[in-house]
């Protein structure tokens, strides 16, 4: 009987009939996985473990499918053996360690990135994960040259130039990345944020002000995305002008129906220059908007320059253990509570709230926060 056709030989059943079905079972796979049928494709990867137990794809199907799932441990354990059978795939050392990443041990994901980056010293996806798994440790300065080679190793990176940015000057990220990062989740940010990711951020926002009294006024929506921060604010909050740096964001937003103005650009840049939003406001918020900013000094400015007198600023943060600004191996920044207080004197905002607040889900972890509500004078 011929051997089976096909992209993989090394590990398959020396039957040719299971060699044949294993071939079978990792194309079905595969085409479930693209078609979002996850527990289909994890039903399949089980059986074909089992056909093909000396296969590294097999193992490596699995993983790619537990992770799917939250599973990070089988996922794990998935490309541990995979990565036994094929011991210089750059691809599985990369696999292994965002699944130790995700199981919040960057000890062991370093060490495995380590020895892949001995065998591949030119992979970029090696570096850059790395450079992950070094900020997670504490190295920042280990972290920067990791994403400075991953920048130099492929130029196009978006997420390894922003990480570079970032370390190598406090608070500032790549130009462009933010933008791309939200064109390219618009469609699916409403369901995979809320659902997967148990963000509740506006919710929070609008009874923390309903808890201060204010029901009604004109609204700023800096970071509005498509519109998830206004949905949940009363209809007195309006009219409400929204901005966002992503234009399929903004695209979302206008189907809400909600906003008297939208626009796409940098929120300092329009709020110094563009007529329809000189305001003033009786309420300006940015939900999730600074963890992607960085060093806020302007924007913050600005948006209390736009209040009316009494007016609030509303806001969350992720919360920096340390002190100022720091980078997280997410891509977002965590500021200190110290910093947004020296901020809101500085700008004549008085401190009505600071509430804790857990952000969102990262890695199947809650994100420790905070929501400000600050006051003009």
């Amino acid at each position: 009987m011929k051997k089976p056709t096909g992209t993989i030989s090394r590990g398959l059943p020396t039957d040719p009939i299971l060699a044949l079905r294993a071939n079978e079972l990792l194309a079905e796979g595969r085409q479930l996985e693209q078609q979002g049928k996850i527990a289909d494709a994890a039903r399949i990867s089980a059986e074909l473990v089992n056909v093909a137990p000396d296969l590294p794809e097999a193992h490596q199907f699995m993983g790619v499918i537990a992770m799917r799932t939250g599973a990070s441990d089988i996922a794990a354990v998935s490309f541990e053996r995979a990565l036994r059978l094929k011991p210089r795939s750059a691809d599985l050392y990369i696999a292994l360690s965002q699944a130790l990443l995700a199981l919040q041990r960057p000890a062991d994901a370093a060490t495995i990135l380590d020895k892949g980056r001995a065998l591949h010293p030119n992979d970029a996806g090696i570096f850059r994960e790395l450079g992950q798994a070094q900020l997670d440790l504490g190295q920042p300065a280990a972290a920067l040259k990791s994403f400075s080679r991953a920048v130099k190793l492929q130029p196009d990176d978006r997420y390894s130039g922003h990480m570079a940015s970032a370390l190598a000057t406090t608070g500032v990220p790549e130009s462009g990345y933010v933008a791309e990062l939200f064109d390219s989740y618009a469609d699916t940010f409403d369901a995979h944020l809320t659902g997967k990711l148990e963000y509740r951020v506006p919710q929070a926002i609008a009874a923390i002000l309903a808890e201060h009294g204010l029901t009604k006024g004109t609204t700023l929506d800096v970071g509005c995305g498509t519109g998830l921060m206004a949905a949940a604010l009363p209809e007195g909050m309006r009219p409400i002008d929204g901005i966002d740096i992503s234009p399929k964001m903004i695209a979302k937003a206008q189907e809400r129906d909600i906003y008297r103005h939208l626009q796409t650009g940098d929120a300092a840049t329009l709020l110094a220059e563009a007529p329809n939003f000189s305001g003033p406001y009786d309420l300006a918020v940015a939900a999730d908007v600074f963890i992607y900013v960085g060093e806020i000094r302007v924007l913050f400015t600005a948006l209390a320059q736009r209040l009316a007198a009494g007016g609030m600023l509303a806001f969350s943060i992720e919360l920096s253990e340390g002190e100022g600004i720091a980078i997280r191996s997410s891509g977002r920044f965590a500021h200190s509570s110290g910093y947004v207080r020296d901020l809101a004197a500085a700008n004549g905002l008085a401190v009505l709230a600071e509430v804790p607040n857990q952000i969102r889900l990262e890695r199947e972890k809650p994100i420790p926060g905070a929501i400000f509500l600050l006051q003009r004078g």
